[in-house]
């Protein structure tokens, strides 16, 4: 093969400014993750105050400490809104762009190519070293394989957060469907404007569906649990990434219209970074409810809490695909080698840690002749300093392991399966994405 033609195939040098903000991408999904250790480890140790206990209510261990742990959950809603831009993005900027739309199929094979085995080896791990005692029936081993685990009242030991899967690969359905469904309203406009704005049509449906779904979760005592963790609650957060993904298309098509919020980012990417964190102190500060717990504890907070998920994650992704955004702190923060390192293994960090957790603190009763202990029975056994030790590296060597030995390999195929289908569809090369996904 000439030179030319595998420049050809490898597409366009990609920009050392593309580059960090790649790297600022992976670096805000290491931190995310890091944070959301911080905070689960936070309600494992005591740091966090709860409700769930015999006594009815245990206070946090430092008032402090508490405060940080409890305004980091907002840090999840981050991981939705880009996946909603990046899952949005290639389908807005054909339509705007007037050109082929992207192969779904290939789209959907990369993304359960990068979700889905990651997931089911962590599963069969726990499956037989944690909870091996506990199954009594073909269903309890089906529920995480179908993912349909989510729905129960009491998950398997190891697998407490791994609701974020099935929710995912739901929406990973879903919004090919969306696309289609708005595609022969988008393509009429006359414009790239005009066509990105009908592409938004979805946004504001989903945003309402966010919210609906709060209140009806209210109304039936279903718990918070219900509202976080099964797909209708991420609809909000969905919608801030189709809106964030358009809105990239449109600057990417077309320069000159490029809209007014992702300007601002570029212009003043530090100071959407400080109302993000404006927004986690409000966060922390627990509005309609009590500061230092794990849990909020009125309607008026579920709403507030809410919308300050969303709204962190638009402020905090907004000056990292705006383009021509330029901000040092970001990049010393977000693009240096350890976090965004961290980043690319995120999802193996967040997958693995609350099983860290459980061969700590369970150690010496595994393999045992009794199931163990549900983990939020065992809080307070471990300081919270000890535990987020052990539970960082814990979780950070494990996603190393299954990074390289299982996920990139994976990835790789991945690429180069979607990359043969599109050349046959198209009969060329794809081109690289200016934005990172």
């Amino acid at each position: 093969m000439s030179n030319s033609t595998a420049e050809r195939r490898a597409g366009p040098p990609v920009p050392d400014r593309e580059r960090k903000r790649s790297a600022a991408v992976d670096g805000v999904r290491g931190l995310c993750a890091l944070g959301l250790v911080f905070t689960h480890v936070a309600m494992i140790s005591g740091l966090l105050g709860t409700r769930e206990v015999p006594t009815g209510h245990a206070d946090p261990s430092n008032a402090a400490g508490a405060f940080l742990a409890s305004g980091m959950q907002v840090l999840a809603g981050v991981f939705f809104v880009l996946s909603g831009l990046f899952l949005y993005l290639p389908f807005a900027r054909s339509v705007i762009g007037g050109t082929r739309r992207p192969d779904a199929g290939s789209n959907f094979v990369r993304r359960a190519v990068r979700l889905l085995p990651a997931y089911f080896a962590m599963y069969v791990v726990v499956l037989l070293v944690l909870n091996a005692e506990a199954i009594d029936s073909v269903w309890y081993v089906l529920r995480p394989i179908l993912m349909m685990h989510i729905y129960d009242e009491v998950l398997m030991h190891g697998m407490e957060v791994t609701w974020t899967v099935p929710a995912m690969v739901q929406w990973y359905l879903a919004l090919p469907v969306i696309a289609w469904a708005v595609h022969g309203f988008a393509t009429r406009g006359a414009t790239p404007v005009a066509r990105a704005y009908r592409l938004m049509l979805p946004v504001p449906v989903l945003l309402g569906l966010g919210f609906g779904w709060l209140f009806f979760v209210d109304i039936r005592e279903m718990g918070t649990r219900a509202l976080f963790w099964w797909p209708m609650g991420l609809a909000t957060f969905i919608g801030v990434g189709i809106a964030l993904g358009t809105m990239v298309a449109l600057s990417q098509v077309s320069p000159k219209d490029t809209p007014k919020l992702l300007r601002l980012g570029a212009d003043h990417p530090n100071l959407f970074v400080a109302g993000a964190a404006v927004t986690l102190f409000i966060n922390s500060a627990r509005p309609f409810s009590e500061i230092g717990m794990d849990d909020v504890y009125s309607l008026n907070a579920l709403v507030t809490t809410y919308g300050l998920f969303g709204l962190f994650g638009l402020l905090l992704v907004t000056p990292l695909v705006a383009p021509g955004a330029r901000s040092r702190t970001v990049d010393a923060v977000l693009g240096n080698k350890p976090v965004a390192y961290i980043g690319r293994i995120s999802y193996g960090v967040y997958l693995w840690h609350f099983a860290v957790m459980h061969f700590y603190l369970q150690g010496e009763n595994i393999p045992g002749s009794e199931p163990l202990l549900p983990i939020f029975a065992l809080r307070g056994i471990a300081g919270f300093g000890e535990l987020f030790l052990v539970t960082a590296v814990g979780a950070i060597a494990v996603a190393t392991v299954s990074y390289y030995l299982l996920e990139r390999p994976l990835l790789a195929w991945g690429d180069r399966y979607t990359r043969r289908r599109r050349e046959r569809l198209t009969g060329s090369a794809p081109s690289r994405e200016a934005v990172p996904g």
